[in-house]
Order: C-alpha cells, then sequence, then structure tokens
C-alpha cells in the first residue's frame, strides 16, 4: 500500500496526526531530499529510505513500488498539502510505481499559513500555483480576471521566471492599481521564516524559491 501524505510547510510539529502515525509505522518512506529532512523527527527508525531529486525521482518511485507489491507499508512525502501544486508529482507516483491510486493524507499548505497571517478568506480569493510545468499563460490571465472581480489571490510563483517582482509588473502593466498591497512569505514556519509588506509598485526584490505571495483585494482598498 502506499500512501501519498503532506508534510506540512516545514514545521515538524504541524503534521497532522495521522501522518505521524503512518511515518512512525511506515516500512518504506520515500520523498526528496530537502521534504524528509523536514519530517524525520516523525520517522520510524528501522523504515527503509528512498530519497530522491529531480533527475532520479522515476527510477526511486520504481524502487517504492516494488516495496509495495511486497506488501510494506509505503509512505511518499510531499511537501505542504498533496492538493496544493502536488498532483504533478501524484501523477509520477501512479506512472512509475505502477500502484494506481495511492491513499491521499492531506497537509497543510503554506496557502493555509500566508491566508491565516493576511486574514484572507478562501470563499473570497483564488489560489493559483504557477510552479509547474508549461504554459503558465491562461494562469496569468485568469489571476488579471480575479483580482478586477474583487478577489483576494494567494500565489505560489515560478522560480526563477515568474517571481513575485515579475508577477506584480506584469499585474501593474494588466491595468491592476499599482497601490495594491501585497504580502511576500519565505520559509513560512522555518526558523528563518520573513515576511514582506510591499505594494505592486514597491515589490521589487529577488525572493526565495521558497515564497508564497498573498495580493489583497482591489475592493478591499477602495
Amino acid at each position: 500500500m502506499i500512501y501519498a501524505v503532506g508534510i506540512g510547510p516545514g514545521d515538524p510539529d504541524m503534521l497532522p496526526h495521522k501522518t505521524v502515525l503512518l511515518l512512525r509505522e511506515a516500512d518504506v518512506i520515500s520523498g526528496f531530499d530537502t521534504v524528509l529532512s523536514l519530517a524525520e523527527k516523525h520517522f520510524n527508525p528501522n523504515a527503509t529510505l528512498i530519497s530522491m531529486g529531480y533527475k532520479d525521482q522515476c527510477e526511486k518511485l520504481e524502487q517504492v513500488g516494488k516495496y509495495s507489491r511486497e506488501e510494506k507499508k509505503c509512505v511518499v512525502c510531499f511537501m505542504g498539502d498533496v492538493n496544493f501544486s502536488g498532483y504533478e508529482y501524484l501523477e509520477r507516483i501512479n506512472n512509475s510505481c505502477h500502484e494506481p491510486n495511492p491513499i491521499i493524507i492531506p497537509g497543510i499548505s503554506s496557502a493555509q499559513i500566508a491566508a491565516s497571517k493576511t486574514l484572507t478568506a478562501f470563499e473570497a480569493s483564488v489560489f493559483l500555483t504557477f510552479h509547474k510545468r508549461g504554459d503558465i499563460s491562461k494562469d496569468k490571465e485568469f489571476l488579471v480576471a480575479a483580482l478586477k472581480l474583487g478577489k483576494a489571490a494567494i500565489i505560489i510563483p515560478l522560480p526563477w521566471d515568474f517571481m513575485p517582482a515579475e508577477i506584480s509588473r506584469y499585474l501593474i502593466e494588466r491595468g491592476i492599481p499599482p497601490k495594491t498591497k501585497v504580502n511576500i512569505f519565505e520559509h513560512l514556519t522555518w526558523p528563518e521564516e520573513k515576511t514582506y509588506h510591499r505594494t505592486l509598485k514597491t515589490c521589487k526584490e529577488k525572493f526565495s524559491d521558497v515564497s508564497i505571495m498573498v495580493i489583497s483585494s482591489i475592493d478591499s482598498q477602495l
């Protein structure tokens, strides 16, 4: 059996109780190196660890699938929540493990933390991730349309092509008021967490690739 679990935004104490129990009971624990390091305090010390990078992920996932077919309890760790920018990786699990439909255990996403810090209600906002492969032009157009409808936006940028400074410049060019408030968070819930309060006009710095951006609704600033 394969479980796809979200291990949260970085703080190892922000894992759901069910995820902690799975990690303590797992025979096999797998994921990207940086993700595994965030949750290792909860790992079964006797579990087989299969860490991976972008280049060897398919090969390593095949190993996970083999263990699963041997009736081992396998846990594949996702950053944050599987349902927030995680479906491309989930598709690789389906294809490479040859064990379709892993059991998904949701986690806490940095989007939820950012929403809480900015008092941004999900029902009054849109969530967009540009951190994916392929063309993002339609997503960019959707962002502009949502903001013009009075929505707030919670955004995961695309390193290093469409980061907060580029997003801000693009929105100004598309008619979003330059004074629109923007909050950028780096390494949310990590010891090195940083917060930046900007407007679209003043958002010009380079930020970490572990960043998330919250754009306030235009209506709230009128």
